[in-house]
């Protein structure tokens, strides 16, 4: 691998350490005493809104997401989503009053949702196959990372006086956007999206460059142009031309359905709730002052150890039963921690107290070591390329171009409807802990118990297998599995001839099954 691929590789991670500092420094912030006394102590339903605004912008960036970077390209969607994200730090940094504030929580989170959705689609084109899967995981490990330097930048931030406290950590929110933005004039153009645009010289280039070895070898950067040119060529000849369409397979529902699922449990394990409202949290639980920030930043850091033991055994113990096992897990952790909370909460026994944070940081293990990382790996695997095009909510029938990246939109689906359940929470989280306390957990031990049974009983392992593979598990017909010089043995046919011949397989099939 040319090192001016993994430096391209890496760079573009960096919206996921974005992602993950601002997600986690309004944490802090409303830890800070002068935050609140800023902005006249706001209400419950108030707080609730300064962490569900983010939320829904973020949701709308990932809606924008597949269009955009259709559209205009994933090197200039990333860089508008970028500039995006500096102006939302800028109007949190600079507000004078809580609309201001409140605007620019709406307008990172757009941010934040666009680089996100966009950076990983130019990461999995750019990328070599052979470290493909790792780099889609090493954006959790950027995100544990971003969150945990959030906390720390809150701790030594408190030492500030004034409202600088809380000004200094937000405005830090500036500096790996504008990183990012700088960085972006030394990275390439996608080479799948200068394809899709008719600039085949340029992707070539841009290919070559990425791919060719070091020894000056050209086959697997020629190799691998010729397959993306023959895919791109595919698509256009059998391309899906609405919505109504997609969703007349079976194989594309039940994708759908378990996506939709695992994107909604991921916001029903209790992760925002315990990530945006630490702090409060920890300060109910008897932690007071400064005392309350340098947990935070400990507990900031387990999720930065855990996420980096999952990448050494990712591959090795599969997908299903992570999932199933760090949510029996998350279950039993939320039992203890509500039992905890009702009877050392509010009490003077410390030893109670401090088995209370450490059930807090317990989960943060249990679901970076599981949970997080491998929901975005078994999320890109069971939509698989040759279903990656963007669709826009018209009923027009879609262009060759929009058809390029359809599973990433239903991909992004799926992320929505996560975060429309997590919007949901985050609103509610503050009252529901002012009246109903230590019962809220509940909510979320029976939330993790059904997704336990869940994964067990209905998520298929897709650990080990192609794509073709899972294709085939999802009720997918695989017409061939042999392609040229497959051990001598069976047809030569391109990738492109095989696609092709098995679509008219299931035209034909779809047209007996209608007689």
């Amino acid at each position: 691998m040319r090192k001016y691929n993994l430096y391209c590789c890496v760079f573009a991670t960096t919206g996921s350490l974005i992602y993950g500092y601002d997600s986690g420094i309004i944490s802090t912030t409303l830890g800070q005493k002068t935050f609140p006394a800023y902005f006249n102590n706001p209400s419950d339903n108030l707080t609730g809104a300064i962490v569900s605004t983010y939320s829904g912008g973020q949701g709308l960036g990932n809606l924008a997401g597949g269009y955009l970077g259709d559209k205009l390209g994933r090197k200039r969607t990333i860089w508008l989503a970028s500039t995006l994200a500096l102006a939302g730090a800028i109007l949190q940094t600079a507000a004078v009053n809580m609309p201001m504030f409140l605007v620019g929580r709406i307008i990172a989170g757009f941010a934040i949702g666009l680089v996100y959705a966009v950076a990983s689609i130019y990461n999995a084109e750019i990328a070599p196959p052979k470290i493909r899967g790792v780099m889609v995981a090493m954006q959790t490990l950027l995100i544990a990372s971003g969150y945990a330097l959030s906390n720390w930048v809150g701790v030594f931030g408190s030492f500030a006086s004034g409202n600088a406290a809380w000004r200094i950590p937000l405005g830090i929110q500036c500096l790996p956007a504008v990183v990012l933005i700088i960085g972006l004039f030394w990275l390439p153009e996608s080479p799948r999206w200068l394809l899709m645009q008719g600039r085949e010289s340029e992707a070539q280039a841009v290919i070559m460059k990425l791919h060719e070895e070091a020894s000056g070898d050209k086959t697997f950067a020629e190799r691998e142009f010729n397959q993306m040119k023959q895919q791109i060529e595919y698509e256009q000849e059998v391309s899906i031309k609405s919505w109504t369409q997609l969703f007349s397979k079976p194989s594309n529902r039940r994708r759908l359905l378990l996506g939709v699922l695992l994107q909604v449990f991921l916001q029903t394990t209790g992760v925002n709730v315990v990530n945006y409202y630490q702090t409060q949290i920890f300060s109910q639980i008897g932690i007071q002052g400064r005392n309350v920030l340098w947990v935070s930043a400990g507990f900031g850091m387990v999720g930065v150890i855990s996420t980096a033991i999952c990448l050494t055994y990712i591959d090795k113990v599969g997908r299903k039963k992570p999932l199933t096992y760090t949510s029996i897990a998350l279950t039993i952790d939320m039992i203890l921690l509500m039992v905890f909370t009702k009877y050392y909460a509010n009490s003077t026994n410390k030893v109670g107290q401090g088995f209370t944070v450490a059930w807090i940081f317990v989960f943060s293990f249990i679901f970076s070591l599981g949970f997080h990382p491998i929901q975005l790996v078994y999320i890109a695997e069971i939509f698989p390329t040759g279903l990656r095009s963007r669709a826009t909510a018209s009923k027009k029938p879609l262009s060759p171009t929009a058809n390029e990246d359809m599973a990433h939109s239903l991909r992004t689906v799926c992320a929505f409807m996560g975060t429309g359940t997590g919007l949901l929470f985050n609103q509610l989280s503050p009252k529901a802990f002012a009246h109903i306390s230590w019962s809220y957990y509940a909510v979320f031990v029976v939330c993790d118990a059904v997704a336990a049974g869940t994964f067990f009983l209905i998520y298929p392992e897709t650990k080990g297998k192609t794509l073709e593979e899972i294709a085939e598990v999802f009720g997918d017909h695989v017409a061939f599995t042999e392609y040229v010089g497959a051990a001598g043995n069976g047809p030569t046919v391109t990738r492109k001839e095989a696609n092709l011949a098995a679509a008219a397989h299931e035209v034909e099939h779809d047209s007996i099954k209608e007689k």
